[in-house]
């Protein structure tokens, strides 16, 4: 019996997982220093916002400039799904932004709109004012140091960036699409059709349509990073070449880990390559060292418990501050107590206890996630603490106990 064709879906998440495009959009956030949200083809956004500016965040709260904020949005978009292709320009309030379509089998999905940046001061890139750049609110004194606390870039990252980004969503939707239609190859039941097996039989199908569209995308996706880091070598770009492999690495324990439990070890690598990756970007405002002896990277450790941590220890950095973390850990009663060293005086230790107390809606993981996954699975004693430098610097520390495997 022959099937219908089908009509191609517009929906992103048909192609690729909202949960993994997040984490995706907060890594490379955090990574690159650009802001990020993806929306979809009639302009809403499917992600929260990842990395936004001060200066946007508080201008965004004046109702004429937020309306300005969403025309500047509405035509990006348009013009690059005119275009088909990135589209670069600044906006109404002088910031460089970029619109990224997605498009797949020529059908416009949406876009991953970008930026929130200025360009370096010597650049004489000539980029078009999607709407008259209007600077009245140079007015408003606590606007106008937020914005001059931006961060510059050159054109030939932003350039770089909007590239790679723009081509590894649309080989994660393309491999996402591939996985469907491998599955209907297969002889396996369209999404609609489940709901007419029994509970057994749902569980399975679902579990091979996850298996399957999860290794089509990972196997596009390294394949991609591997052309990268091979590119990068041939041209000898060594930074590019180590951020390739770190980014790899990011994103297959992103991706590849099932469980709640990891290892000290495994957040140690991963928290690592999210930190050379954005001091590849920064330089020198992040100054980083892990000295976790290796006799705890086998120790059990609740998955993303770190990942918070440092990104909160980062924050601010570029933006005229330099950021210094240390990661070190020691041994007590049995225990293995991590400590996380930040000089981050941009929060406040009432703030962070806040943060550790109460669930957050802003994307990615939290604090209080980290806190209430050491608790459920190692108990109370091993939530975090957060506490002054003890050499008594400027910023914070934040630490954590782990209990050591028991020989025999």
């Amino acid at each position: 019996m022959v099937k219908e064709s089908k009509k191609v879906s517009k929906k992103i998440s048909d192609y690729i997982d909202i949960g993994i495009l997040q984490m995706l959009q907060d890594d490379c956030s955090k990574a690159m220093g650009l802001a990020f949200v993806t929306v979809d083809y009639r302009g809403c956004p499917i992600t929260h916002y990842s990395g936004f500016t001060p200066y946007c965040q508080m201008g965004r709260k004046h109702q004429d400039f937020y309306e300005m904020c969403k025309q500047c949005d509405a035509h990006g978009g348009l013009q690059a799904a005119i275009t088909g292709q990135p589209y670069i320009y600044r906006c109404h309030a002088g910031l460089v932004d970029f619109a990224l379509p997605l498009i797949y089998d020529g059908i416009y999905m949406g876009s991953l709109m970008g930026g929130q940046i200025r360009l370096c001061r010597d650049e004489k890139e000539e980029l078009e004012d999607i709407l008259p750049v209007k600077m009245n609110w140079r007015n408003d004194k606590a606007l106008n140091e937020a914005y001059n606390e931006t961060q510059r870039v050159s054109y030939e990252k932003i350039k770089s960036a909007v590239t790679l980004l723009h081509d590894l969503i649309l080989f994660m939707m393309q491999t996402g699409g591939r996985a469907d239609r491998d599955m209907e190859v297969a002889g396996m039941e369209p999404v609609e059709e489940w709901k007419s097996y029994s509970n057994q039989e749902f569980s399975f199908q679902k579990r091979e349509l996850i298996n399957m569209k999860q290794q089509g995308r990972l196997r596009y996706f390294f394949f991609v990073m591997n052309v990268i880091s091979q590119l990068a070598f041939q041209e000898k770009a060594v930074k590019t070449e180590a951020a390739a492999y770190d980014f790899a690495d990011i994103m297959r324990y992103v991706t590849e880990s099932d469980h709640e439990i990891s290892t000290l070890g495994e957040e140690l690598s991963y928290v690592g390559a999210l930190l050379r990756i954005q001091k590849a970007w920064e330089g020198e405002a992040i100054c980083y060292s892990i000295s976790v002896p290796k006799e705890f990277w086998d120790v059990n450790c609740p998955y993303m418990v770190l990942e918070p941590l440092v990104g909160l220890s980062v924050q601010g950095a570029g933006a005229g501050e330099k950021r210094e973390i240390e990661i070190f850990a020691e041994e007590n009663q049995g225990d293995v107590i991590v400590r996380v060293v930040s000089n981050n005086e941009g929060i406040t230790l009432e703030e962070m206890n806040a943060q550790v107390g109460a669930s957050s809606q802003e994307e990615g993981f939290s604090l209080h996630d980290s806190d209430r996954s050491l608790k459920r699975i190692f108990g109370k004693r091993c939530g975090l603490s957060v506490s002054p430098r003890e050499d008594g610097k400027a910023g914070y520390m934040v630490s954590f106990r782990l209990p050591q495997k028991k020989e025999g």
